[in-house]
Parts: C-alpha cells; structure tokens; sequence
C-alpha cells in the first residue's frame, strides 16, 4: 500500500467515528473505559493466537479481524514527545505522550509482544532497541483486578517512565495510544519499532490496524536544511524524500511523530500544530 492511499485511509477512518455505538460511548464514557480495559486484558492472548494461526496456515487473521469484524476500531494514534517541539509552541494537555500520562493511571511497564515475539522467532532477530517500551494503563480500582496482557508487568515511577520515553526517542521509536474501541479510549502507550510492532508494521504494509496522526506536522527550515537526507531514512510515513539532491516533502504523508527532528544535524525541522 502506498504512502499517499495510507493517509487517505487514515483520513476517512478519522470521519468514520461517529456511529450510533461512538454517541452512546460520548454520553456514557464509563462503557468506552469497561471495553478499553477489557480488550487491552486480552490482547496479549488475541495476538499469540493470531501469530499461531499465522505461522501453520499462513492466514494473516489479524487483519481479517480488524479490517472486517471490528473494522478498524483497534489502532494507534501517533503522539509526540514535548523535546521535539518548537520552543515557541502552546499545546493542550492531550497532545503530548508526557502530559497524557502524567494525568493517566500508569500501573506499569511491559516487555513489547512484537519485539520479543521476533526476537524468539525471526531468523535475523534485531536487538539493537530496549524490549520493557509498553507502559500500561490502569482505569479503576475494580477493571485493575483483570489480569493485564503481560506477565512481566512491573511497576515503575514517573521519573522511569519518563526516562524511558526519552530512551525510546532517542532509538527513533514512535510514540502511540493504542486504542479501541475508538481513538478517545487507550489502554496501553506503546513505542514502537516500525520493521516488527503489529500495529505500525501492519498500517505500513495494508493499512491495517489503523494509525491516527499526530495534531502536529513537521516543518522544515529551508535557510537550515543542507539536503544531508538523515532525516529520510528516520520517516517511517513517506513524508520526507530527496530526489536529485533537491528536498521533497509530503505534507499529506506526515504523521506528526517528530523523530525526524530529533535526527536532525543541523536542527533544521521542528514540529508545529496543524492549522
């Protein structure tokens, strides 16, 4: 799937989100926390039995799921780190993965299912990023009594998780709220690794799950920019290409991640709200 036919997807999928089922959950939040929750327990178990199935009949079941039976409710939306701001820049609490889980429950982190999943089955397993990068969240005392996804869940302060989301940063790991059963509703923030996360990987290659972008874009200076090409070999989406030396950008490609700015030599992109 191309780059230009993801974003489409990803434009419509963000128009979709006014059914008869996201009214009920705008009146009656409480129920969008209940299925957040409940799906977010059984996660882990969902995707291993995918991942089985896949492996002896080569049916990728995964997306059959979430492209025809849940369509589309399952997904990440892209939130960036506060570092990759431009100074200047006023943002609203829900627009940066910092200021979202300083006001989120957080009852631990986990080891990442897609990276250990290949480090334990790929034929050339890639070591090179840290594998605890899932920080979960809790939504009341009675839902945290539900078994969460991961047996390695392990409790963590503030100061670790933003430590980790600064680690994660620096690797090039994109920042997401995975979400379901529409992008209000989040269980798990998960830094992910485009070549092997479920989520990420699979939009990429069929758009599907589906990814929502970020409310920022990146915004290149043109006085600063040398034309090096760093900062495409770190954009996951398509948005930044160098043809002939001379710099490309797709606006309608950019996800709003910021990995690129932090990439950056010369400091020559920052990342500003849409307007």
């Amino acid at each position: 799937m191309t780059s230009d036919k993801r974003s489409i997807r990803s434009q419509l999928l963000e128009k979709k989100f006014d059914s008869f089922l996201d009214k009920i959950l705008t009146y009656f939040p409480p129920l969008g926390k209940v299925l957040t929750t409940l799906f977010g327990a059984q996660e882990y178990y969902m995707l291993e039995l995918f991942r089985i199935i896949k492996q002896r009949v080569n049916i990728n079941l995964l997306l059959l799921t979430n492209r025809y039976l849940i369509k589309g409710r399952w997904g990440g939306r892209v939130v960036p780190l506060n570092v990759n701001f431009d100074p200047d820049t006023r943002f609203l609490p829900t627009q940066e993965i910092l200021s979202i889980l300083s006001k989120s429950k957080v009852t631990g982190i986990s080891t990442c299912y897609c990276r250990e999943t290949q480090r334990k089955y790929a034929d050339n397993p890639n070591f090179d990023y840290p594998l605890e990068t899932c920080i979960h969240i809790g939504l009341g005392k009675d839902l945290q009594e539900i078994p969460y996804k991961s047996e390695n869940l392990r409790k963590v302060t503030k100061l670790e998780v933003e430590k980790l989301l600064h680690q994660c940063d620096d690797k090039g790991l994109v920042h997401q709220l995975i979400y379901f059963p529409n992008p209000q509703y989040y269980y798990v923030v998960c830094n992910c690794d485009p070549n092997y996360c479920l989520v990420l990987n699979g939009f990429l290659k069929c758009g599907s799950p589906q990814m929502i972008k970020s409310d920022f874009i990146a915004k290149t200076i043109t006085k600063s920019c040398t034309n090096c090409g760093i900062c495409e070999e770190w954009c996951h989406f398509g948005a930044r290409r160098f043809i002939d030396n001379s710099f490309l950008f797709n606006s309608t490609n950019c996800f709003g991640c910021g990995i690129c700015i932090s990439k950056c030599p010369n400091k020559a992109i920052k990342l500003v709200i849409k307007k």
